[in-house]
């Protein structure tokens, strides 16, 4: 039997990822985490052999500290990053921290079940669609280590979430006026983070002005 911890911190979603595994007979869930801290707990309190992590619980840096801590400290564990987020340097990323498969969350349960048991057998599972996104990306990652193509490659969401930080709009303001979850903008501002290769806001403004992606 592989055992199963899902760590995310929305209960809709892990009730229904568990309703999904409910039929198996080969894997089970048996523990539910809805915080990093509850994780790190029950992973030294009860042996699992496969964790379903949201990399941003709560945050994207949460997500990646909770993966890199596990790898760390139970190298046996092998964990599957599940989440809504598709862009390629984020998966990257996550990759390095040593995760073993990467699914979006509107997988199947077939595809579920197949990565779970995939990296059970120590292989690696990355779909289709996760598979063409890094290999679409590798022209611009080229280009970007190319004496002429330094200039960070932003989506349209991340441009608008870094002009409302340099106008000073709180997290909350700012998920206000995109009308998406101070969650998604978090994720944002640690993909700029991650993209301007800065530590902090300050810094990532004063890059952001040098470059001319705000004025």
């Amino acid at each position: 039997m592989i055992r199963v911890l899902i760590a995310d911190d929305h209960n809709v979603f892990v009730e229904g990822i568990e309703s999904l595994l409910s039929g198996s007979s080969e894997i089970a869930v048996t523990q539910r985490c809805f915080t990093v801290a509850s994780a790190l707990a029950s992973l030294q309190a009860n042996p699992v052999d496969v964790v379903l992590l949201d990399i941003s619980f709560p945050h994207i840096d949460d997500g990646l500290g909770l993966c890199e801590q596990i790898n760390r400290l139970y190298p046996h564990i092998k964990v599957i990053a599940l989440t809504m987020h598709d862009d390629a340097s984020l998966i990257k990323r996550v990759v390095k921290k040593g995760v073993k498969g990467y699914l979006l969350k509107n997988t199947t349960k077939t595809e579920l079940l197949q990565a779970i048991q995939t990296v059970h057998g120590e292989k690696q599972y990355f779909n289709e669609t996760i598979t063409h996104i890094l290999l679409n990306d590798e022209p611009r990652s080229r280009k970007a280590t190319s004496g002429a193509g330094l200039r960070p490659n932003l989506t349209p969401r991340e441009s608008e979430v870094l002009a409302l930080i340099a106008q000073g709009f709180t997290t909350q303001q700012m998920a206000n006026q995109l009308f998406v979850s101070s969650k998604a903008v978090e994720f944002h501002r640690s993909s700029l983070l991650m993209k301007f290769g800065v530590p902090n806001t300050a810094l990532l403004i004063k890059n952001a002005m040098e470059m001319q992606y705000i004025d």
